[in-house]
């Protein structure tokens, strides 16, 4: 496997804010090589007039007493599935130094998310999620076992969707003191807009993807310029101000090639500062693809961890759980 690593442009940008956390739920016993036991809390409650759904994240706290940055974990399924429940790269996360929020965020539609009910979850639902638990992460409440453990810095590892949410929630603030201050970015979608992924079929179904995480079938209020699928686009929120970014994609990933290069050349425009690109050459599957989202992270969880380091400000990283 060949690796292909370039530097590009971005910048910092420190938030703060607080948000309330609901009490401990309950504590789940320790995996192989694990160097925290998680906590399941509810970080939060999604409101709409369907009704409230109650967020939870799994947390990892390292063991030291020392207060670390937070990263939130963002799972992917297409903006319809998925769960919280990615504990390898976690217990990396928390092993480097880092203490570790892998949350849930309400799904399109619902009836996935426990709790969720007929809340459909369309954008912007899901971002709001999202940014409510980054500043949950970046100030937790008395109640959680993170409480007086943060830093009050907060990165992000996202994958497919996830990693949607993450460049979404990095390029600016979303409801106002929540914008992450570092993101890595495991084979997302950033332009729903896009005519070539939008027909691109291969391994996966983008453009059936998009259209329903913005609630919208094909035509002028969906596809014109301007449209839901517009509208939603992380890319288009990028400016100078975004925070830096680690854009990485396989060479025939599911997702649309376009992807990554929408946002390269994105984040480059506009000047963002001290981001990194990886594009990873592989030969691919049976399926005519290759690797996506989480399941190359163990061949870049190195670079990645050395990244949020860099932005997050870690002064003593401890070295990763061997695979």
């Amino acid at each position: 496997m060949k690796l292909v690593l370039n530097r590009i442009a971005s910048v910092i940008i420190a938030v703060i804010t607080t948000l309330t956390l609901i009490p401990t739920l309950t504590a789940e016993p320790p995996s192989r090589r694990a160097c925290a036991t998680p906590v399941i809390e509810q970080y939060g409650i999604g409101h709409s007039s369907f009704g409230d759904t109650p967020l939870r994240w799994r947390v990892f706290v390292p063991t030291d007493g020392e207060t670390h940055p937070a990263i939130i974990v963002i799972h992917g399924g297409g903006f319809k599935g998925g769960d919280f429940d990615d504990t390898r790269t976690d217990q990396d996360l928390v092993c480097a130094g880092f203490c570790v929020f892998d949350i849930e965020y309400r799904l399109a539609p619902g009836g996935e998310l426990f709790g969720q009910a007929s809340d459909p979850g369309r954008y912007p639902e899901q971002t709001d999620d999202v940014a409510a638990a980054i500043r949950a992460a970046r100030n937790p409440a008395q109640t959680s076992v993170a409480f007086g453990r943060v830093n009050g810095k907060v990165g992000a590892v996202g994958g497919s969707a996830g990693a949607s949410h993450a460049a979404y929630c990095a390029a600016a603030p979303t409801l106002g003191g929540d914008q992450l201050d570092a993101a890595v970015l495991l084979s997302g979608a950033y332009d729903f807009h896009d005519p070539a992924s939008l027909i691109d079929t291969r391994c996966s179904q983008f453009g059936a993807d998009v259209r329903n995480y913005v609630g919208c079938s094909p035509g002028p209020a969906c596809d014109s310029d301007g449209g839901l699928l517009d509208l939603a686009s992380p890319y288009r929120r990028f400016t100078n101000s975004s925070s830096p970014v680690f854009i990485i994609a396989t060479n025939l990933d599911p997702m649309p090639p376009n992807q990554f290069a929408i946002l390269v050349n994105k984040v480059a425009v506009v000047g963002v500062r001290n981001c990194e690109q990886l594009l990873i050459t592989e030969r691919p599957g049976p399926d005519g693809c290759t690797r996506h989202s989480f399941g190359y992270w163990p061949h870049v969880k190195g670079q990645a961890i050395a990244f949020l380091n860099t932005w997050l400000n870690n002064p003593t990283p401890i070295a990763p759980v061997a695979e």
